[in-house]
């Protein structure tokens, strides 16, 4: 199976489950970037199809970061140019202000390294119920 329907089952899947949550009244969490509007339009459409609030979170890791996470994981699939492009993409596109005109209620931004926190100190800030 290609990448791209490989992706799209899996999409398709998300999708499948965070419906049947908000169907029967739950929160979901869509775990996934969703840094383009494309990629997040679909799942507001959703939420609003049950008349469920939209939150967002939002990772800004600095260029140097992201460069820097990339060269420990040695992917191959990956180029530094890619998550130049990457971050371009999401300077451009995941602002607050956009991500609250697309229809989030709301935004919070997550610490990570470049505030000095750690991935369970960041996870400590935020509870879904």
């Amino acid at each position: 199976m290609d990448p791209d329907t490989a992706d799209a089952r899996i999409f398709e899947e998300r999708d499948r489950r965070i419906v049947a949550r908000l169907a029967a009244g739950r929160t979901a969490v869509a775990e996934s970037t969703n840094v383009t509007p494309q990629a997040r339009t679909r799942l507001v459409a959703i939420a609003r199809r049950f008349d469920a609030p939209v939150t967002m979170l939002r990772f800004t890791p600095s260029l140097d970061v992201l460069l820097q996470q990339h060269a420990g994981r040695g992917r191959a699939d990956l180029t530094a140019a890619d998550i130049r492009d990457y971050a371009a993409v999401m300077a451009r596109d995941a602002g607050a202000d956009r991500l609250r005109s697309e229809g989030a209620n709301a935004v919070h931004d997550v610490p990570g390294r470049g505030q000095g926190a750690t991935p369970a100190e960041a996870a400590a800030r935020f509870s879904f119920t």
